[in-house]
């Protein structure tokens, strides 16, 4: 009970619709993006030279050649280098997983307290035993005399 409280005073701190921790790595990713350089095919991909590596980033597709935009579901330094050239801002492409909203669903539920277990009321007394060990599927095992030598 006391968890989902912490959490959802938590979610009243973030300065953002994205998690912190999603904002941390995406603001990483803006710094990195720096030191790319970008070129456009005109539609909707692009290619995004990150030091002797090449990749290729598909917008529409939302897919990067690193596969780390489809692994975390952030954009990754590639992707907000493509978004930076066409004049989007890149938070718009977080997934949901990592919105205020659905942080917010999952704590959604409270929990009903009970009392004590020795404050429970007795029922009838009937004592439940715990059902009987049946044989388990498969082969049994060998139950061999061994010679006497």
């Amino acid at each position: 009970m006391d968890r989902n409280v912490e959490m959802r005073k938590f979610v009243d701190t973030w300065i953002s619709d994205i998690s912190p921790i999603a904002l941390l790595v995406l603001e990483e990713n803006k710094n990195m993006a720096r030191n790319c350089t970008v070129r456009f095919n005109g539609q909707i991909g692009y290619e995004i030279l990150d030091g002797p590596y090449r990749h290729i980033v598909d917008i529409r597709a939302r897919t990067c050649t690193c596969r780390n935009w489809q692994l975390r579901g952030i954009p990754c330094q590639h992707v907000v280098l493509a978004y930076q050239h066409k004049g989007i801002k890149p938070e718009f492409y977080v997934e949901k997983e990592y919105k205020k909203d659905t942080f917010l669903k999952a704590y959604d539920y409270f929990l009903q307290p009970i009392s004590n277990m020795k404050m429970w009321s007795n029922t009838s007394g009937i004592v439940i035993d715990p059902p009987e060990p049946r044989p388990m599927p498969g082969k049994p095992g060998k139950n061999r005399k061994k010679r006497e030598e």
